[in-house]
């Protein structure tokens, strides 16, 4: 009799548990489609597949699968390598020739590793390049922005240009310092930044930018000069602004000759690129990128979209041909499904970031990678998933701020036009570690974005609290 009541119990339990992550999923804001997987990673009774075959739109979950791929198949202390050739002789301390500048896609290359490759030739005793300094990109090839990106956000930063040749991120900080309404702002970029942007802006109180529905925008080019133009509101002193690159060539040959300048090395020749220059070069200066442990940890953390891309097209590389979106893309598919057993069918994958809305997936093929790294936390993958309240695209998701989630749930965050996903980890009330997937789509802001916000946000918080009670 005692072993029946606990068996009652026990399914009074569950059905509790699946009546409350349902009704929950049930009021989800309206007009919008969810998904939900939940696995128990050792003992735990919690299992949800709701929605789980659907193919959605990933957004930045999907670099989990570059992620694993990249660190499976090149190792965790994979390096980029940047590197200065000469093509001609040293005399008298001028180097008579040409210079060329290797580029590997390197994500982290910035102006302090291109400081130290300028202060290595003058350690050679290169004071003077009588030549012209070429920059070699070949290393990928194709479009350096990916299929189905917002062509309207090609000028910040999440969306900047994949490329061989880049630097510095391939992204400019500047400011617009904002005074009374009515009156132009004022634009801000460092002098060192070698772009050019005009300024058109008027500032606005909050009423007249509703009214108007007026807002901030950006018109890129020729090369690397921007125009602002439109509103933005007074209520703040200062807007901080972030550029993607457009020229990248023209943008890392102003940034040389600023730095030649800087190293006292005279230069009077031109910069331009040249792939795959003829001629006996031999190599004078090479610089590392960080191990690729550390870029993974970065990229996953902080959901950082060009060091996915760059990685992506790097593994597009193995295959002896220049890397781009699509055999980036070819590589993530073919490595996962050798070394986890993963076919990545019928998704659709069109970059390494999740950028494009072009990219499909289920909600249990992100399961499917999450299982593995539930069972190899050593891995760089695993630990750079951003923490709860503590780091990174989660420290400051409302959803997940407090207890019993802060500190606890560990997940890759993705958002993108009408979808927010969480893809990760949490352990239980019961001390159970769970593997879940979270997708949520085709969410509307309409007239009241911040209403919006506030009403995903608290779905988002009940269901995953819910899972934690549940578990």
């Amino acid at each position: 009799m005692r072993y029946c009541l606990s068996f009652i119990l026990l399914l009074f339990s569950f059905s509790s548990v699946g009546a409350t992550w349902q009704s929950i999923i049930n009021h989800r804001p309206a007009g919008s489609q969810v998904a939900l997987i939940v696995e128990p990673l050792d003992k735990g009774h919690l299992s949800i597949e709701h929605n789980s075959q659907l193919l959605l739109a990933p957004a930045s979950t999907q670099k989990l699968f570059t992620s694993l791929a990249a660190e499976l198949e090149l190792g965790d202390n994979y390096r980029f390598d940047t590197r200065i050739d000469g093509r001609g002789q040293l005399h008298a301390g001028q180097w008579q020739g040409d210079l060329r500048l290797v580029f590997s896609g390197a994500p982290d290359f910035n102006r302090a590793q291109l400081g130290a490759l300028l202060q290595a030739l003058k350690g050679q005793g290169i004071h003077t390049i009588d030549g012209d300094i070429l920059l070699d990109g070949s290393a990928f090839a194709g479009y350096e922005r990916g299929p189905g990106w917002p062509w309207d956000n090609l000028g910040v930063c999440y969306s900047a240009p994949s490329s061989a040749l880049t630097f510095e991120h391939n992204c400019v900080a500047a400011s617009l310092s904002v005074g009374a309404a009515g009156q132009k702002t004022r634009f801000y970029v460092p002098s060192f930044q070698p772009v050019s942007v005009t300024d058109d802006v008027v500032a606005v109180t909050q009423d007249q930018q509703q009214q108007n529905l007026c807002e901030l925008q950006l018109d890129r080019g020729p090369g690397n000069h921007y125009h602002l133009h439109g509103c933005v509101t007074n209520e703040r002193a200062v807007w901080p602004l972030n550029f993607a690159v457009n020229d990248t060539a023209a943008y890392i040959a102003a940034a040389i000759k600023n730095e030649l300048k800087r190293y006292n090395i005279h230069f009077a020749g031109d910069i331009r690129r040249q792939d795959n220059a003829s001629g006996q070069w031999q190599r004078l200066a090479v610089t590392h990128s960080a191990p690729l442990s550390a870029l993974i940890e970065h990229m996953l953390t902080e959901s950082d979209n060009l060091y996915a891309n760059n990685l992506g097209k790097t593994l597009g590389r193995k295959t002896g041909l220049p890397g781009t979106f699509a055999l980036g893309v070819r590589e993530v598919k073919d490595i996962l499904a050798k070394k986890i057993g993963l076919t990545l069918k019928p998704a659709t994958l069109v970059d390494g970031s999740g950028l494009s809305r072009d990219n499909l997936v289920s909600p249990a093929e992100l399961a499917a990678v999450l299982k593995y790294l539930g069972h190899h936390t050593e891995l760089a993958t695993y630990k750079g998933l951003p923490l709860a309240g503590k780091t990174g695209t989660l420290k400051y998701r409302h959803s997940v701020m407090k207890a019993p989630l802060r500190g606890n749930l560990k997940a890759k965050t993705g958002t993108l036009n009408g979808s927010m996903n969480l893809a990760g980890f949490f352990t239980a009330a019961s001390g159970q570690r769970y593997l879940f997937v979270l997708m949520s789509s085709s969410l509307s802001l309409g007239d009241n974005s911040d209403q919006a916000d506030r009403t995903m946000t608290e779905f988002e918080r009940k269901l995953l609290d819910s899972l934690y009670h549940a578990g």
